[in-house]
């Protein structure tokens, strides 16, 4: 049919990974920094559904059945975790007499919305999970035959709801994607700023021409 978009059936590699420091405040939500900032080297991740499922027997059968969103859990390997996010994300300081960059135990990790994009066989799906928090990676060394293979470090991430006020109503919410079929400006500006329900999208360039359909 003209003009109909074709639409994923599956996708698959993950690239593009950002992300985007923010504030946790004191009513749940999460005030965001300018800088979206790339970093590189994500070989996979793996978040998994947080929650529970509750029924309610009635009349013979499930009569009420209640889900609870508890955002994700999950892990991201990577060659190299940078040295950047470990400061922005993970609070770690550097000495300005040794230039060494360290773990301060007593500091807490700082909230942030982790952005990427999975290749589809029609066009690409981004994605970002928005109150995300992470622990140290986790880090190993092996002796190997071929000394050019690099070692993987893990770091765990949670991503949990936060609160954001959609046409007037709060709501707490965990992740979105966009396509581009679905719409330009969204998808042109998804890695230039953190891109929220409700609220005014800024790509700083034209979009490009969208097809209806989708």
């Amino acid at each position: 049919m003209k003009g109909q978009v074709k639409k994923n059936k599956y996708h698959y590699d993950v690239k593009n990974c950002h992300y985007c420091p923010g504030v946790l405040n004191e009513d749940g939500s999460v005030t965001y920094g300018e800088a979206v900032k790339e970093i590189y080297g994500l070989v996979s991740m793996e978040m998994s559904a947080e929650g529970e499922t509750s029924k309610i027997r009635a009349d013979g059968r499930d009569y009420i059945v209640l889900v609870s969103n508890n955002g994700y859990n999950g892990t991201l390997n990577f060659v190299k975790v940078s040295d950047e996010f470990k400061i922005d994300c993970l609070a770690e300081k550097v000495d300005e007499k040794t230039g060494i960059q360290y773990e301060d135990a007593d500091a807490n990790p700082v909230p942030f919305a982790l952005m990427g994009e999975f290749k589809g066989d029609a066009e690409g799906i981004r994605w970002i999970y928005y109150n995300c928090t992470a622990s140290r990676p986790k880090q190993a060394g092996n002796n190997k035959s071929n000394q050019k293979e690099p070692d993987m470090e893990e770091l765990s991430v949670t991503a949990s709801p936060v609160l954001v006020n959609v046409d007037g109503e709060e709501i707490n919410i965990v992740r979105s994607g966009i396509t581009k079929s679905m719409n330009a400006v969204t998808h042109d500006a998804w890695f230039k700023q953190v891109c929220i329900p409700g609220m005014e999208i800024d790509a700083g360039v034209e979009p490009t021409e969208m097809v209806e359909g989708i």
